[in-house]
């Protein structure tokens, strides 16, 4: 098995890189802004997003009959 199989240089150069990234990596202002980015801009934004719809909505009231928004029925 395996024999006349065609082995591509760029493929298993990628595959070497992939499997020692821990030995490729480096800090640089590339690097620096993306990890600021997905490290602390995502979570405060979804923390900002989670205070902004807190009890907009009645998630129980959709196995009753009452009314899903919290708006006060007139």
């Amino acid at each position: 098995m395996g024999h006349g199989i065609k082995l591509d240089p760029a493929v298993e150069r990628w595959a070497h890189l992939r499997e020692n990234t821990h030995l490729y990596y480096a800090w640089n202002k590339r690097n620096t802004r993306r990890s600021v980015f997905w490290l602390a801009a995502v979570p405060l934004g979804l923390t900002a997003l989670a205070y902004a719809t807190q009890d907009k909505w009645n998630l129980a009231a959709s196995q009753t009959n009452a009314q899903m928004n919290n708006e006060k029925s007139q």
